[in-house]
């Protein structure tokens, strides 16, 4: 990548070719300007607004000794990041594996930027799961692994996938899923938390049917709401998944935290994902119309009406910095949320992507991203079971199983993708093959339709 912190590569929205670019700055406003060989000047793409954190505030330190990617291939192919998987050089390790278990889908969310084809797709086999499950372990170890699609639960043996991810050491499973089954089949939810599913990614995008009508193309929210119920029934924790379009549903991120804090701790987090502009969209975005982490940070502040503010959330410590944002608040037995991160406490921590970050990143979530039952602290050194106070009067009890994450994730398009924060990406998709590709790389497509990574098939 180039020297100057102003420069970087990018890919042409038309063809896809791997191009240079440039970051620029306006009235505090940062936008990414790029032209291409064949498609001549394809304007400025915003990235990040001037409030309520600069762009430069946002950047979080790094440590120089980056953790080595352990990819097989000598050197990066031709073309990268065109079908080649992760460089030799990539940045970070897979912190989250996401596995497609199936391209069949039962919505047909416009919004959705993983195909659902109409005719039946051909799953992988548990073979071939298998096979790259095993890869990830040859590749770094076990990682937080999300069963995703398509709709994975619509796979009758989904439960038998996540038994074997058991065995094979992977101890953190997402289940990235719209609810539906889980909501109508109790038995097929039971067997999926007896075969040790640790916590349901549940698409969640507002809190009545007018959202979702919009959205989904169906009034799914008392689906939403069955779902959960039956989660905590079967002691299975959920990430509530909102996707935000502004102007539709960019008001509901206030009313999304209290509905989750009303259903903590079965519920342990909200996590965002402004809406990507990928499929078949033929004319450039406005950017007026995207929505950024700053948007949202400011609009968590005003619609909780400050009880979280945006001091209250930090960059991440994996994945680079503009790529997402989190906090975490306990539940008070008030009822209000109380905040335990900070952003003053990034500049006083050690640079992030040491060596041992990856591991304690996916720890991290493993802790706060499942059910917790409450009850007695367990047992410490110096302590015995059931000993010292009532669990409703232990802070540390509280705060390990009230705890509420927000956080969200903005993904890249063809139009404002920075193949530098490409670099730092890790979550990772992994093809039938074993390769591992950053997620916004995998799922990447051109004004029509046409995918980076033709693998899959075409819209």
């Amino acid at each position: 990548m180039p020297d100057s912190p102003d420069l970087t590569e990018s890919l042409c929205p038309q063809c896809l070719r791997r191009i240079p670019a440039r970051r620029i700055t306006e009235n505090g406003s940062v936008y990414l300007e790029k032209s291409c060989p064949a498609h001549g000047y394809l304007g400025k793409a915003l990235l990040w607004n001037n409030a309520p954190r600069s762009y430069s505030e946002w950047e979080r330190p790094l440590d120089k000794n980056v953790p080595r990617n352990r990819e097989k291939e000598p050197s990066p192919p031709p073309g990268y990041p065109l079908r080649c998987g992760l460089r030799p050089d990539h940045k970070q390790r897979t912190c989250t594996a996401v596995i497609e278990a199936t391209e069949t889908c039962n919505l047909r969310c416009p919004v959705c930027f993983a195909s659902s084809p109409g005719a039946p797709a051909k799953d992988p086999k548990k073979e071939e799961i298998a096979r790259m499950l095993r890869s990830l372990l040859d590749a770094g170890g076990p990682c937080t692994v999300q069963f995703s699609g398509g709709e994975p639960t619509l796979r009758d043996d989904l439960p038998e996938l996540v038994a074997l991810s058991r065995k094979m050491g992977f101890d953190h499973l997402q289940i990235n899923t719209n609810g539906i089954r889980l909501a109508e089949d109790a038995d097929f939810g039971r067997a999926l938390a007896d075969a040790g599913a640790s916590v349901a990614f549940l698409q969640f995008d507002g809190v009545d049917d007018s959202v979702y009508k919009r959205i989904r193309g169906a009034g799914l929210f008392e689906t939403k709401q069955r779902t959960i119920e039956r989660c905590a029934e079967l002691k299975l924790g959920v990430i509530l998944v909102p996707t935000l379009l502004k102007g539709v549903n960019d008001d509901h991120i206030g009313r999304i935290i209290r509905f989750a804090r009303k259903w903590v701790p079965v519920v342990k987090g909200v996590h965002f994902q402004p809406m990507t502009y990928l499929g078949r969209y033929p004319g450039k975005p406005r950017n007026e119309a995207r929505l950024l982490i700053p948007d949202i940070l400011d609009a968590i502040e005003k619609q909780t009406l400050g009880e979280l503010k945006v001091e209250n959330f930090i960059p991440p410590g994996c994945e680079e910095s503009h790529c997402s944002f989190s906090a975490l608040a306990v539940l008070g037995k008030d009822g209000r949320l109380i905040p335990t991160t900070h952003f003053d406490s990034v500049r006083r921590s050690r640079p992030c992507c040491s060596e041992d970050y990856a591991r304690r990143s996916i720890d991290h979530v493993r802790s706060r991203w499942r059910y917790m039952e409450p009850g007695p602290m367990p047992i410490l050194p110096g302590n015995r079971a059931g000993s010292g106070p009532a669990p409703e009067d232990d802070l540390f009890e509280r705060i390990r199983s009230h705890s509420l994450s927000i956080s969200g994730m903005a993904f890249q398009d063809a139009w404002n993708i920075d193949l530098e924060r490409l670099e730092r990406c890790c979550v990772h998709v992994v093809t039938p093959e074993g390769k591992r590709v950053p997620f916004c790389a995998y799922y990447m497509t051109g004004t029509r339709g046409r995918r980076l990574y033709p693998a899959r098939k075409e819209y």
